[in-house]
């Protein structure tokens, strides 16, 4: 059976709410700090895990910037836990994983948003104009830009092999998969090739 449930940690200003296998290994651990309770851990054991299956060490530290660090001890309820049925659980992780998803700027970890690397344009699997390309930037997990970007631009859709230069701007972990959004730095003219990128 599953648990549920919630306690106060004065000391630090924060709320832990843990939901736990009936074995007591935790399966979600949101955490809630400071008076506005803003949400500084919205984790998923099998999202962790799917993450460090994906990519390794570099996946899991990933995920972990992205949705928090969780506890790593055993958790047990502690006396003055308080119950938390399913629903009132659900509406907490809806709005803590969206917080850490959406409001949070991922600038530590193994790649923090702003970072500069070069990498290649590989195959859009759907074809100029549309959604998106993939970049091979060496990393782990591929890095992705959107279509909007380009066409934004207007210039030339990039061929598979073109090198560039790219900007992180923003960290995804979805079905256990880092996701890498990026932005090139500079994009050509309409018409005109795509520049040569800058060694680093």
């Amino acid at each position: 059976m599953t648990h549920r449930f919630r306690f106060p940690v004065p000391a630090a200003d924060a709320w832990h709410w843990f939901e736990l296998a009936d074995t007591g290994r935790m399966l979600r651990q949101i955490t809630f700090r400071g008076p506005s309770r803003v949400p500084v851990v919205a984790v998923e054991a099998v999202g962790l895990a799917a993450a460090r299956q994906a990519c390794g060490e570099w996946g899991a530290r990933l995920y972990e910037v992205v949705y928090g660090v969780p506890e790593r001890e055993p958790v047990a309820a502690p006396p003055d836990a308080e119950a938390v049925d399913l629903r009132d659980f659900e509406l907490a992780w809806g709005r803590a994983r969206a917080y850490r998803q959406c409001e949070v700027r991922h600038d530590t970890g193994p790649l923090p948003v702003g970072t500069r690397l070069t990498g290649t344009f590989t195959v859009s699997p759907w074809g100029p104009g549309v959604t998106g390309v993939f970049v091979d930037a060496g990393l782990p997990a591929p890095g992705f830009v959107d279509a909007a970007v380009l066409l934004e631009a207007g210039c030339q859709w990039p061929a598979a092999g073109t090198e560039a230069d790219f900007e992180v701007v923003d960290l995804r972990v979805g079905g256990g998969q880092p996701r890498i959004r990026l932005r090139p730095t500079a994009v050509p003219p309409p018409g005109e090739p795509w520049p040569r990128p800058g060694r680093r």
